[in-house]
């Protein structure tokens, strides 16, 4: 019986190493410029072999370390790679979902770069055509995104927004800062925010894009496989106002966007994404929550002002309460917290003037002239509101004439 067993395995490896020369050469000649498409498949259930049984596979020239045996336990099966194979497309094929390719990955660990597989090389894929429960569907997929493999989900226009005619770009809403009064542990809770616990190169402190990281909730949390989301990080705790000297009344903490990622496999209790862009970088123990699609403003849809003649006139006056990265001098391009929003009519869209008294008796930025004595309001530049809050906005500035510091006025 022995004899007879081994004459069949030999059989076997002999007509499964003919089978991938016919579909390798097959492809060559009717698919020659397929570069990422699925051009065929070979696929081995644990049907056609008794359980725990070795199969052989064939020596193929490949950049990995591939298994030379295989033993395809029940809930798998096994896929002989041919050209055009990519894990993306199985993802689609085998699982119902490009997005889920992670989870081929994962069973074959020997693959050391996702992006590079070879005919020939064997790949073990879960069995369970029903795991996802996606039906092949995206929820909501970004156009651009969705219809590119995971080593292409980078590509991204690289000129500077303001080249373009944007004012308000999305470089611009990938790190907005905007206060949270009541404190970001409510925040994130009110928003069903998800922690990120860990990263897939656990030596990396600062990740980036092309990153995958691994989120405390799955199912659980109603993700998909598609999902975009938005990473929040805590910049700055327990704000307080310049006006408050000695910081007796904190009014609120700082968040801000960090990184979009994209969902790219559902587990019951934890899910992994990739880091699809980010400018400042994430960090374990940012949170993320879901993606809102951020509303662009076209340089000519908020032009600047002309009506800046000293003195300015000063209307509706907000302070200048924080600046993006915790700094107090900011420029044209920079990002800033005001203490006024929508309760006072601020709207997204508005540009706003800055302005700061000046004693007429000189020019020094911190003049110890007494209250009384005559003062005027001097221009220091303009700021798009580009978010409004109850009673907070976040601003950009258009455009300043000399420096702007926390406590300057802004007003429409």
């Amino acid at each position: 019986m022995a004899q007879i067993r081994w004459a069949l395995n030999t059989c076997r490896s002999a007509l499964l190493a003919v089978s991938q020369t016919f579909h390798i050469k097959k492809t060559l000649v009717t698919l020659p410029v397929l570069a990422t498409g699925f051009s065929g498949q070979h696929i081995i259930t644990s049907q056609d072999f008794n359980s725990s049984e070795t199969i052989k596979i064939a020596p193929h020239a490949s950049k990995w370390d591939y298994p030379k045996e295989v033993i395809i336990e029940m809930g798998q099966e096994l896929h002989i790679v041919v050209k055009g194979d990519t894990l993306w497309g199985m993802g689609q094929k085998y699982l119902g979902n490009s997005y889920a390719w992670p989870q081929i990955w994962e069973m074959n660990k020997w693959v050391k770069d996702p992006h590079w597989i070879y005919p020939g090389d064997p790949l073990l894929i879960p069995a369970d055509r029903t795991v996802f429960g996606q039906g092949g569907l995206v929820p909501h997929p970004d156009k651009f995104v969705a219809d590119l493999p995971p080593d292409l989900h980078l590509v991204r226009n690289s000129v500077p927004s303001r080249l373009i005619g944007y004012t308000y770009a999305f470089q611009d809403y990938l790190h907005l800062p905007y206060l949270v009064p009541k404190g970001a542990k409510a925040h994130f809770k009110e928003l069903g925010a998800i922690k990120i616990t860990g990263c897939q190169k656990e030596i990396r402190n600062l990740l980036t894009r092309g990153d995958v990281i691994y989120l405390d909730g799955g199912h659980n949390k109603g993700l998909q496989a598609g999902d975009r989301m938005m990473v929040l990080k805590v910049v700055k705790t327990k704000l307080r106002h310049p006006d408050d000297k000695f910081g007796l009344k904190p009014i609120g903490d700082v968040v801000q966007h960090a990184a979009v990622l994209r969902v790219l496999a559902i587990h019951p209790k934890n899910a992994e994404a990739v880091i699809e862009d980010t400018l400042d970088g994430v960090e374990i123990g940012d949170y993320a929550a879901a993606f809102v699609e951020p509303a662009l403003i076209h340089s000519k849809d908020a032009p600047l002002r002309k009506d800046h003649s000293e003195p300015v006139p000063v209307n509706t006056s907000a302070q200048i309460i924080y600046g993006r990265n915790n700094v107090s001098y900011f420029g044209s391009g920079s990002l800033v917290l005001i203490d006024k929003g929508s309760k006072v009519g601020f709207k997204t869209g508005d540009v706003l003037l800055a302005v700061r008294k000046k004693p007429l008796s000189g020019e020094k930025l911190f003049s110890q002239a007494h209250k009384s004595d005559p003062q005027t309001n001097k221009y220091l530049g303009q700021m798009l509101v580009v978010r409004t809050d109850n009673n907070s906005s976040t601003c950009l500035v258009l455009s300043s004439k000399s420096e702007i510091t926390l406590g300057d006025i802004v007003t429409n």
